[in-house]
């Protein structure tokens, strides 16, 4: 016991160093533009979100904020695009990413990468006296490449000792934002039992005033944690639904559970899965987000109570409620209500299924087919309703998230004919559209991993790929043009991998995969004077290949 409160009390004087050291240092501006943020530290996404995003559109000018060295670059159609990482000499590190371009010299120096390893996806990681950077230095312009969905600029701030995410607006950055957060929902959720898992049922709330709400009275039995529905605006006419900086829990006046998202360990972020409700999220789109401790989770930014904020009816009888929500610049919101506890009702619900132990591997046969699950794919102990016929393989409902993946092997003849057998693959059924995965033909079984519940089919891919040119045709002049642009796309497995070569050369065609778009720079000297011939070759998931040639003239 005394080595943890020991580690504890470390950890706490190591947060609270950080952020004293955090509240003197004055950065520069990362942003030509005003902080208007469409993301906010900590929100929960497909992850938790480690940085802060800029609204302000494609090729708004971004900066270096410290002097320092570039430690790595990468440039992928996925991810963070175009994306810059900083190290600074004070012990913090910066990044920024999304960019549409780089600044000349580092578009010059990735350039120079690309073609050298004929790739329009690099790494790179320079030497520290190699890329020198100034603070205020221009290292490119905001844009939407990679896992993007509107141009901006994410921007993050780390302990480059351990790479932990640090919440940039610890670092004296100030914006304007005059509106409390905005709580839209009230749950209770059944923590009695794992392998019975229903939606959290939802209590009426109203708002009182500009800052509180208030929910009828929860009558209880067993144990429950309490949910919220909750999103932060900056001021009106921002429509940006952010995430809130703090989570408090007071229970008869007293604060007994809280959080505030000032620091993020990668190594976390698979949590975020259990921080938000997910049947309510895989059901009803709706962000359900728990106000204690998820059972099963290690989240450092939660380690501070030593409560974990599930409400025990054995426990706590009849007491006063309120949750408290704060964003950055300490505009709160409460919601208030009172809990009754009741006696303990046992649950009539059957349970069907295989029950699914985190601490043992599985090997579960239905039919000929086969559903492979180590130790530890999911969160907490499940029932899976599993059922196969032919060459289909349903694992149920989507009731829980994974972990890491489970594999599924469906038989498969392997009697036709090659071609065939090439196209085929394992896909999910969503909505009445096949989404394919990627899988393999190993002895007499077709193979996929994956990681969530469903149905699964064996689907075939015989369409192939296709390309289309936008602002040129065949045996036009293009040099007029900056860029050759083209559509390329394939509905059912994807676009796997492509190539192409002007004159026999290989030539950078950049892949935006959102717009099914590449294009390729002609500042790039690759063109030359007079006839041309270009040649892209690609394939598909599943490997049909198809090749676009054509002459142009510049």
């Amino acid at each position: 016991m005394r080595f943890f409160q020991k580690l504890l009390t470390k950890l706490l004087v190591l947060f609270s160093t950080i952020v004293i050291h955090s509240q003197e240092v004055d950065f520069h501006p990362p942003i030509d533009a005003p902080f208007n943020l469409s993301g906010t530290f900590g929100e929960f996404r497909s992850r938790f979100h480690t940085g802060i995003d800029f609204k302000g559109g494609e090729g708004i000018k971004i900066f270096s904020i410290e002097d320092g060295y570039i430690s790595r670059i990468e440039v992928s159609p996925y991810s963070y695009g175009k994306v810059v990482y900083i190290t600074h000499p004070n012990g913090y590190s910066s990044v920024y990413a999304h960019l549409s371009r780089f600044s000349p010299d580092i578009e010059k120096y990735i350039k120079s990468e690309q073609y050298r390893s004929k790739s329009f996806t690099v790494k790179k990681f320079p030497k520290k006296d190699q890329i020198q950077v100034k603070r205020g230095e221009l290292l490119g312009y905001s844009g939407n490449t990679g896992r993007s969905f509107g141009a901006h600029l994410h921007f993050e701030i780390r302990d480059t000792d351990s790479q932990d995410a640090l919440n940039p607006l610890m670092f004296n950055y100030t914006y304007e934002d005059l509106e409390r957060p905005i709580i839209r929902g009230l749950y209770t959720i059944n923590e009695n039992n794992t392998l019975i898992r229903d939606l959290p049922k939802r209590i009426r709330i109203s708002k009182t005033n500009d800052s509180t709400y208030v929910a009828d009275d929860i009558i209880f039995a067993g144990d429950i944690g309490f949910g919220i529905d909750i999103y932060d605006i900056q001021y009106k006419n921002l429509f940006n639904r952010n995430g809130v900086y703090k989570v408090e829990l007071l229970i008869d006046s007293i604060q007994k559970f809280s959080y505030s998202m000032d620091r993020i360990k990668f190594s976390e972020n698979h949590y975020k899965k259990l921080m938000y409700d997910y049947l309510s999220l895989v059901k009803n789109n709706r962000r359900v987000l728990k106000v204690y401790t998820p059972p099963r989770s290690n989240l450092s930014f939660l380690k501070t109570n030593k409560f974990n904020g599930i409400i025990k009816s054995n426990e706590i009888t009849d007491s006063k409620v309120n949750i408290k929500v704060t964003d950055w610049n300490n505009n709160s919101s409460y919601l208030k209500f009172k809990i009754i506890s009741a006696d303990s009702i046992k649950s009539n619900k059957p349970l069907n299924g295989i029950e699914i132990l985190t601490n043992q591997k599985y090997i579960i046969n239905k039919g000929e087919s086969v559903v492979e699950i180590n130790k530890n794919t999911f969160y907490e102990d499940v029932l899976l309703n599993i059922t196969s016929k032919d060459d289909t393989i349903d694992l149920g409902e989507e009731i829980t998230p994974f972990r890491s993946s489970i594999k599924l092997k469906i038989p498969i003849d392997k009697n036709i004919d090659s071609l065939r057998l090439s196209q085929t693959f394992i896909g999910k059924t969503v909505n009445n559209k096949i989404n394919y995965i990627s899988s393999k033909i190993n002895d007499s079984y077709i193979t996929a991993n994956t990681t969530s519940l469903g149905r699964y089919i064996i689907s075939r891919d015989s369409i192939l790929p296709e390309i289309r040119p936008i602002n040129f045709k065949n045996k036009s002049n293009v040099k007029s043009n900056k860029t050759l642009r083209l559509t390329i796309k394939d509905d059912k497995s994807g676009i796997k991998n492509y190539k192409a070569y002007i004159n026999g050369k290989w030539a950078l065609f950049e892949y935006e995969p959102k717009q099914n778009l590449i294009f390729h720079d002609l500042s790039d000297s690759v063109i030359e004077d007079g006839e041309n011939d270009l040649l892209i070759e690609f394939e598909d998931g599943v490997g049909n290949k198809q090749t676009y040639n054509t002459k142009i003239y510049y």
